[in-house]
């Protein structure tokens, strides 16, 4: 067999294993800490690969630091998945642009490989951004019930902080494991304002930013946190219905392109190719 392809196929190979192993690990206790507050300690008991963050934090020194800071900020948003941190991902991003360019050098398409590498190495970023968009649309979905049932857990006399204890407990969701976060955060003596604005940076939609600066707004001037968490839920379930209705408005248009370019065409053969058929018989 060909010494190539033999060598081909084993860095295909070593590339993918590579690519599921940096999938499965653990982040790095201290930055999952820096930027998203304290985890459990199941989830960061386990060790993770040395070499694999050395080669990431190797790398990130040639990088540009806007590059890497944008990315560090949206694996942050995404809700670090997979337990990947930024070292780990950048060590992933090297490999995958490494072995796919090896592959395609050792079959002899060199250009190729150039446009691959770069391909390759800014894939795992658009999955991050992809991932991040989930989690944001998956927390504004359950925005508007979890602050109903901390209006309820309010009025029924627990303190807010309670109350963020009751419905972590009590829900769950990627919402529900931020507010645990932010409750954590507390109990570790992070000041109630920090950690609410700490909320809001990971989170970044427009639901929960709205309902941050409404309690800080609320507990600086002294208004009852019950009657605030009410006006942002009602606030919020307008927000949503609305969403609903623009997301059924762009349906007709978003409709428009398989109508004409799929349905019509397939409609029109049925239609008219019996008739050209008989039209020729009668001819």
């Amino acid at each position: 067999m060909n010494l190539t392809v033999i060598l081909g196929s084993m860095a295909l190979v070593a590339s993918v294993g590579i690519l599921w192993w940096g999938l499965t690990g653990r982040p790095h206790a201290a930055r999952v800490n820096l930027f998203a507050g304290l985890e459990r300690l199941e989830t960061i008991s386990h060790p993770s690969s040395p070499w694999m963050r050395r080669l990431g934090q190797a790398v990130r020194r040639f990088l540009p630091r806007q590059l890497v800071d944008g990315l560090e900020v949206n694996l942050v948003q995404a809700g670090h998945p997979y337990g990947l941190d930024l070292a780990r991902i950048l060590g992933i991003k090297v490999l995958l642009a490494g072995f796919t360019a090896l592959l395609l050098v050792l079959v002899g398409h060199p250009v190729y490989a150039i446009v691959s590498a770069a391909v390759m190495f800014f894939l795992p970023d658009y999955w991050v951004l992809s991932t991040r968009d989930k989690r944001q649309a998956a927390m504004q979905a359950d925005a508007a019930d979890i602050i109903d049932q901390l209006t309820i857990c309010v009025e029924a006399g627990l303190g807010f902080d309670a109350a963020l204890a009751r419905v972590g407990t009590t829900t769950s969701g990627v919402l529900t494991d931020e507010l645990r976060r932010t409750i954590g955060d507390i109990q570790a003596g992070v000041p109630r304002a920090q950690a609410l604005r700490m909320l809001a940076d990971r989170a970044q939609i427009v639901e929960i930013r709205s309902l941050v600066t409404a309690l800080l707004q609320a507990q600086q001037h002294g208004v009852p946190m019950a009657e605030t968490l009410r006006n942002q839920s009602a606030e919020m379930r307008l927000r949503r219905t609305q969403r609903t209705e623009e997301k059924a408005a762009k349906l007709t248009v978003k409709m428009l392109f398989p109508i004409v370019f799929c349905f019509m065409p397939v409609f029109m053969i049925i239609v008219a190719v019996p008739s050209f058929l008989s039209l020729g018989d009668s001819l």
